[in-house]
């Protein structure tokens, strides 16, 4: 199928969001239907929103939404207009303590893809500013380097994901995005201009060791991330199968459940071993899947589900040193140290 690009009408591109139990935001803004980067094991395609919405997207000529994902890209018209038409008139702002009213670009595609898209991006961030309100960024692309003076800003945290920095696997899994070593000097850069910075090492492969771990967090921590958000790779449904059409053999041995939660619990122990070694385990946010109910004790799933990051905003709490953020009485509970627990 050929590359298909077009645009789509939006009435209101403020959303509220259930990333709140990830601990990354209470709404979301997608400027765009579809991403070019067209990563195999992406879930987007397989949620609701496209689910939903794939009659409408068949007459824009795209077959099959969720197999052809990455060959379309349908921009959504006047988004920072009604941005600012929404907000003039917004007398409540929805903020529950995980969210803390973040509001995230994007969470079905990606905010500076091209250029086109990171124009919107731009634009969209600056009315979100002008309110006042909090945005974090979760892009693959360096071109947000192009904002700085948009986006050094307290009230902006800015994240990319990075689950390895080897470009050669990375042209396997992901094959149309920046490759991970120009992501890792684009938030080496960021971090010189002052911008607050997070890391999604996610989703990680299953050939990924403890060692490799070790390594990874090393180069990871040289940006200086306020959190790390953490989790493995879901080969299940037509993300599985897009991974197995583009070759990664690895999608079989984890696509039933039971491989699947032995490789979660596997790498969740070694992850968090890694950073107990690097010193970074206060920064370590783990997404665990609501399919690990039964395998892993239930305290500490509901211990992360829902829970805030050690990111401050405002007149949080800061560490004596004022430099890294870290929530008031936290404590780790992890599955390294799941003794405390049983």
């Amino acid at each position: 199928m050929p590359i298909i690009r077009g645009t789509e009408k939006v009435v209101n591109p403020l959303q509220e969001s259930a990333l709140s139990k990830k601990g990354l935001c209470d709404y979301v803004i997608n400027v765009a239907s579809g991403c070019l980067h067209g990563c195999t094991f992406c879930y987007v395609p397989s949620t609701p929103v496209i689910r939903a919405r794939q009659s409408h997207l068949k007459e824009s000529g795209i077959d099959n939404p969720q197999m052809d994902w990455g060959k379309y890209l349908l921009i959504r018209e006047g988004v920072p207009e009604k941005l600012e038409e929404k907000l003039s008139r917004k007398r409540t702002w929805y903020e529950t303590p995980a969210g803390r009213g973040v509001v995230l670009l994007c969470s079905g595609t990606d905010p500076y893809q091209n250029k086109e898209v990171g124009a919107i991006t731009r634009r969209t961030i600056e009315i979100l500013l002008k309110y006042g309100k909090r945005v974090r960024l979760l892009t693959r692309s360096p071109l947000w380097l192009n904002d700085l003076d948009v986006l050094a800003n307290p009230n902006v945290t800015i994240g990319m994901s990075l689950p390895y920095i080897e470009d050669e696997l990375s042209r396997q899994i992901e094959p149309n995005s920046p490759p991970p070593t120009a992501r890792y000097k684009a938030l080496l850069e960021g971090a010189k201009h002052g911008c607050r910075l997070y890391v999604a090492v996610a989703p990680t492969p299953p050939e990924m060791t403890l060692q490799n771990f070790v390594q990874h967090l090393d180069k990871v921590m040289a940006i200086n991330p306020e959190v790390i958000f953490w989790e493995p790779i879901n080969a299940r449904g037509t993300n599985g199968k897009r991974m197995l059409a583009a070759g990664l053999e690895f999608a079989q041995s984890v696509m039933g459940r039971g491989p699947w939660v032995e490789y979660f619990i596997r790498q969740w122990g070694d992850i968090e071993e890694a950073a107990e070694r690097v010193g970074c385990i206060d920064r370590l946010h783990i997404w665990p899947d609501r399919d690990l109910t039964g395998a892993v004790n239930e305290s500490l799933l509901n211990y992360w589900w829902h829970r805030p990051t050690v990111e401050t905003w405002d007149s949080e709490e800061y560490l004596p040193d004022g430099n890294r953020p870290f929530l008031k009485n936290h404590v780790q509970l992890s599955l390294f140290a799941k003794s405390e627990i049983e």
